[in-house]
């Protein structure tokens, strides 16, 4: 599903009217109707339901405005209380309050919120749209508060206090029952904490040119089940294991072999035909016992628990058998560690997906990326993503888009970054994904699913694809396990099993 950016709504709005002679009225009369049909499927089981709606200055007061005519017409008990004075309420707005007077519906003008709560059986939320960006001012804010006390808010286009390009939301923030967005889906509003106050999004079609392939920016898309289903094949009849992809996984130290345990097994649960796990001597039984289902390779180690260069030759003599290559969970910060990892990206000739310690030779030496000389996959936390942009994670949700824009300017690989929800970035095009929960915010669950990317990049799927598939399954084993489990018990190895129970809806 298309979704668009700040931006890119606002230039869509733009070119409708400037270029194919689609007036501002025309637009606004259409989101009035679009409103106003869906607010009467809420309705339709309430006997004289009473209709409250909000309406602030601009295109967004003007949408209240127009559907607030519309339903009068149909007969509703409707009222409507504009923040902005009379007299300044204009342009196509100002059609469509004019339309409201004449049908006599109540208007009160005021800034300041009623004293007592709502008493409507719906309210609609038509304060502020998709341009806003920032804090609320200090006379919106209770009106947000006096929106979200009603039985059911339906806001128009977007909450108020959501920002249309990050997902960023004001303190106080409208929190909707449902949103009707015009033309699209706008990127803030699929992006924590946005997607929590838009509740259910209803992308309407108010008259726009089809012309969203022509807008300036990054094709921003919604991963669905959908397109998830037409990535994954079945398994042939006549497949073996080594036809199943080979994945070779440089991963764990002292302290933390649980990281190389799950990437490994997540590797096989997604349908990898064999493991190789790369294991510090000292520590070789300890993945011999874990990784039943796998192979190791020791790597002389000299007690330390940790990987060096001097295990650069053992590893490269099994980078040909492979088909994919796994680099970083839980290698740990040592330098000789990192040392070694940036002698492999350099050299290794097969896909990559790069975790965790396998990105921190990249912090600060981005330049780096240009000596991988195969396709590869990044997933950096946002942690990790400030480490390697140099700019503060708060800055990052700030500036989202923008942020990611400027990293794929030099970027070759793909990202796939682990966020709220998670994105994959690549080329011109990004989508954001459609599962996924609090409960993965667990230890290990990145491992997880770094296994899951590689896995199906062994199977011979693009990595932009692959990291698609991983991000979409992992939150939808952590959805399961949700509802099985809970988000507060979930842990990293309980997903191992549920991925394997999920994919077999792809079998089918």
């Amino acid at each position: 599903m298309r979704v668009l950016s700040q931006q890119q709504a606002q230039e869509l709005d733009k070119i409708a009217m400037m270029e194919y002679d689609i007036s501002g009225e025309k637009l606004m009369g259409n989101a009035g109707e679009k409103i106003a049909n869906f607010v009467q499927t809420k309705l339709i089981n309430i006997h004289s339901p009473k209709i409250g709606i909000a309406c602030g200055k601009g295109h967004n007061g003007g949408d209240g405005f127009a559907a607030g005519s519309i339903l009068k017409e149909s007969g509703y008990d409707v009222v409507i209380y504009s923040l902005i004075e009379k007299n300044d309420i204009t342009g196509d707005s100002l059609v469509f309050h004019n339309s409201c007077l004449d049908q006599e519906i109540p208007i009160y003008y005021s800034a300041e919120v009623p004293e007592s709560l709502p008493e409507f059986d719906l309210m609609i939320d038509a304060i502020l749209g998709t341009g806003f960006s920032g804090d609320l001012k200090r006379n919106i804010e209770p009106w947000s508060l006096w929106l979200n006390a009603s039985k059911i808010t339906i806001s128009a286009d977007i909450p108020t206090g959501v920002n249309s390009n990050n997902g960023v939301v004001s303190t106080i923030a409208v929190k909707a029952d449902h949103t009707i967005t015009m033309g699209l889906t706008k990127l803030g509003m699929l992006l924590e904490p946005g997607k929590s106050h838009c509740g259910e999004i209803h992308p309407v079609d108010i008259g726009f040119p089809n012309i969203v392939q022509e807008l300036r920016g990054r094709k921003w898309h919604q991963l669905t089940e959908e397109k998830i289903r037409s990535l994954i094949n079945p398994l042939e009849i006549t497949t073996h294991k080594h036809r199943q992809g080979k994945v070779l996984i440089v991963a764990g130290s002292i302290g933390m072999t649980g990281a190389a345990y799950l990437s490994t097994l997540a590797t096989l649960r997604s349908g990898a035909g064999l493991a190789i796990t790369c294991a510090p001597r000292s520590l070789n039984s300890i993945y011999e016992e874990k990784i039943t289902e796998g192979m190791t390779i020791s790597c002389e180690d000299d007690d330390k628990g940790f990987f060096t260069e001097s295990n650069y030759d053992i590893i490269m003599d099994h980078v040909d058998w492979c088909d994919s290559i796994v680099i970083g969970p839980g290698l740990g910060s040592n330098g000789q560690t990192a040392g070694l990892v940036t002698k492999l990206v350099k050299t290794v000739n097969k896909p990559m997906v790069l975790d965790a310690d396998g990105l921190r030779p990249f912090y600060n030496n981005l330049d780096l990326f240009r000596d991988i000389k195969s396709k590869f996959v990044i997933t950096p936390h946002l942690g990790e993503f400030s480490q390697l942009t140099g700019i503060d994670s708060q800055s990052i949700q700030n500036n989202l888009p923008v942020t990611i824009d400027k990293f794929m300017d030099e970027f070759q690989g793909v990202l796939l970054l682990k966020y709220s929800p998670s994105i994959v970035a690549w080329e011109s095009k990004g989508c954001v994904n459609s599962t996924g929960n609090p409960g993965l915010a667990t230890a290990g669950s990145g491992d997880v699913l770094t296994g899951i990317v590689a896995a199906f990049i062994a199977q011979g799927i693009d990595t932009q694809d692959a990291a698609k598939i991983g991000m979409y399954i992992h939150g939808k084993a952590g959805d399961q396990l949700a509802k099985s489990i809970s988000q507060h018990g979930m842990i990293a190895s309980d997903l191992l099993y549920k991925v394997g129970r999920v994919l077999s809806n792809y079998e089918l």
